[in-house]
């Protein structure tokens, strides 16, 4: 949102409202997925030489949950506090700021509600083409058991 500051009186509160398409803004990730625009409700107020902006971005995404996969739809409602120095300037442009609030809200890894406890053991190999280990044997193949090997060989010659 761009915000022209010769429109906006001194010390008086000014509400804010707009609509942001969420692939053009940006926000959508690979677990995150936006069913509907995300609507900006806010209120800026201008005073000496700052901008103070503060709202919500509100929208319904779905989200994928990190230990089962599950889909899951749920509101969004992420809250942003901006501050802005407006000496010699003519216009704020807060886009990128809005964005780095919504992108700053979400989980490294989402969670359903009631997955948060759940045990997951992932498995990378097939546990029925791996061979058992025996006991002393991890340690008789190690790379430090083979360097001392070839050390010994050399000193040998």
């Amino acid at each position: 949102m761009k915000v022209v500051l010769s429109v906006l009186q001194e010390g008086v509160p000014k509400e804010v409202t707009a609509a942001y398409d969420p692939k053009k803004l940006e926000v959508e990730l690979v677990d995150l997925k936006f069913l509907e625009p995300l609507v900006l409700e806010g209120v800026l107020v201008k005073q000496n030489e700052t901008l103070s902006f503060k709202g919500n971005l509100r929208s319904n995404v779905r989200r994928i949950c990190g230990k089962t996969l599950k889909e899951v739809d749920e509101p969004l409602d992420v809250a942003f506090d901006l501050y802005y120095m407006i000496q010699d300037k003519e216009e704020i442009d807060t886009t990128d700021d809005l964005r780095e609030a919504v992108l700053l809200e979400q989980p490294m890894v989402y969670y359903a509600p009631g997955c948060e406890n759940i045990d997951v053991n992932y498995q990378d190999k097939d546990p029925e083409k791996e061979k058992p280990v025996k006991d002393g044997e991890a340690l008789k193949n190690s790379p430090f058991e083979k360097l001392k090997k070839i050390r010994d060989r050399l000193k040998e010659e």
